[in-house]
């Protein structure tokens, strides 16, 4: 993709985010997924949009979206999420954001998070830094004791699981918040909001932007994109690197 293409892409992004933000002003069509799982006309027509164009610039690549699944191709995959966080969207909250990467050869070598509520445009490319509105983000250990950590949710783990994770937490003296909206807690773990996010089992449109949005401010993340993490999703478990790792020491039992 050229730079011309890139900043295009970019656009786009922007331009889809406050497409969303009319339709929701407008009156939104939502459908139910499952409990507590919704897709709404943004959702579709946000894909659509982002999907038609990058078959048109970049035909040689494959394509997996939440909504519309996986287009198989030549050379790398775009992966989107049109609006992670659709409850929280739907019910006017501010916590959303669009979601895409790029994967080649099981490296993710792009990463777009864009929260249109809150004017956030998180970009990173793989080893050339990671950004908030074109400002660059790198991260800092926090002191032991100020530790904040995003805690996920999946429908996928057992509640008792989740109970005991947020226990363990506490107990290790460390916060924890939750606002419903992987990708983009990912990409303020980036920012230095909370040091640190995990999640028993994320889908890959969720996770891909972010993880690269923290490595490349500095910070640690576990092999997602491992036992086919692409198509499959997998734990998450990434943030500034004293963080992950006393999570990941605290929390092994739980992850095996």
């Amino acid at each position: 993709m050229t730079e011309q293409q890139l900043q295009a892409l970019c656009a786009l992004i922007r331009e889809a985010g406050a497409r969303a933000q009319a339709l929701r002003d407008a009156g939104l069509s939502v459908e139910k997924k499952g409990r507590q799982d919704f897709v709404s006309q943004a959702d579709i027509l946000v894909e659509q949009e982002i999907k038609s164009w990058l078959q048109t610039h970049c035909p040689q690549d494959g394509f997996l979206g939440e909504e519309s699944g996986l287009v198989e191709g030549e050379r790398g995959v775009w992966v989107l999420d049109p609006v992670d966080g659709t409850t929280n969207f739907i019910l006017g909250m501010d916590y959303w954001c669009v979601s895409l990467a790029y994967v080649r050869q099981n490296v993710i070598e792009l990463g777009i998070i864009y929260a249109p509520d809150r004017d956030e445009f998180f970009f990173a490319r793989h080893g050339a830094g990671a950004f908030l509105n074109g400002k660059p983000l790198k991260l800092h250990d926090p002191s032991p004791e100020s530790v904040v950590i995003g805690l996920g949710r999946s429908s996928r783990a057992p509640v008792p699981l989740y109970a005991r994770t947020i226990e363990d937490v506490l107990n290790d003296g460390m916060e924890y918040r939750r606002f419903g909206a992987g990708a983009l807690m990912l990409a303020h773990v980036a920012a230095g909001q909370v040091h640190a996010y995990y999640e028993e089992h994320m889908n890959s449109w969720d996770a891909l932007a972010g993880l690269l949005l923290i490595t490349e401010a500095g910070g640690s993340s576990n092999a997602f994109l491992a036992n086919g993490g692409l198509l499959q999703g997998n734990l998450v478990l990434a943030g500034c690197t004293s963080v992950q790792e006393r999570l990941m020491a605290l929390l092994d039992g739980e992850m095996n």
